[in-house]
């Protein structure tokens, strides 16, 4: 329905309708205007606030927790002004952001070069280490064979002999378990040394035993003096190498085993 009247009259109608929007050419009132930006700002501020005084609450009671009655840890004061101080920054330019709880925490000590990766290969290497592999060895310090293997004087010689004075220290070919260790007739002063898989070894003629029946030796262990106990002519080591109870010739046997007496 077209409006009836004076321009005046008009004018003022459309004011009372619209009090807060246009007044002829001027904007209402600035209170008005920007109340609603003052209430989001006040929000905001009050929402940022908030959350960093709770931050600092908890690290502080977290830094509380690790101290010993007493006075406060100056690091935690320091940590809780910090992030109080950014709180309030942030609220008067607006951004929001609040910082960290508090510094890194500082690494471990650095390790020797080396360390840290010897370590991580102890965790994670799948190969497991493994015993060294067990050598025969030379039964005296000093190998000077005198006798071979084969007949003699209408018998068989079962084994070498090593010239050897009496007193020298005599030592296990390879490791295993001393099946004998005492006089047996013409080999005098014996050690016999079981090997396993049928495998045995003969030291005679000593002078003195060492080792005991029933004991566990290792390759290159002293376990007896030579001498010339027994059937003998001069004081030697008589060697034998015996297999499956048959006596095989010690040389040969030596040398497939890895072990050259020649």
């Amino acid at each position: 329905m077209p409006q009836t009247g004076s321009a005046d009259e008009i004018t003022m109608r459309r004011h009372a309708a619209r009090p807060h929007r246009v007044r002829g050419q001027h904007r209402a009132s600035w209170a008005a205007e920007l109340a609603p930006l003052v209430d989001g700002t006040q929000r905001r501020y009050t929402a940022v606030v908030g959350s960093a005084v709770a931050g600092a609450s908890i690290v502080a009671m977290a830094t509380a927790g690790g101290l010993p009655d007493g006075d406060p840890d100056p690091a935690a004061s320091e940590a809780v002004a910090d992030i109080a101080a950014h709180a309030e920054e942030s609220a008067r330019t607006g951004t929001g952001t609040a910082p960290r709880a508090g510094p890194a925490e500082a690494p471990d000590e650095a390790e020797p070069p080396g360390r840290a990766e010897s370590k991580r290969l102890e965790r994670h290497s799948p190969v497991a280490a493994q015993p060294a592999e067990i050598k025969w060895m030379p039964m005296l310090d000093d190998v000077t064979i005198t006798s071979l293997f084969g007949p003699r004087w209408g018998r068989n010689h079962n084994g070498i002999d090593f010239s050897a004075p009496t007193g020298t220290p005599v030592y296990a070919a390879y490791s295993g378990t001393v099946e004998h260790a005492g006089w047996e007739s013409g080999f005098g002063n014996l050690v016999i040394i079981d090997h396993g898989d049928g495998v045995e070894t003969y030291y005679a003629h000593n002078s003195e035993i060492r080792v005991y029946e029933g004991q566990r030796v290792e390759a290159g262990a002293h376990i007896s003096d030579a001498g010339n106990t027994g059937f003998s002519f001069g004081s030697h080591l008589h060697f034998e190498v015996h297999v499956d109870g048959e006596p095989v010739e010690p040389l040969g046997y030596l040398e497939s085993a890895g072990l050259s007496l020649s």
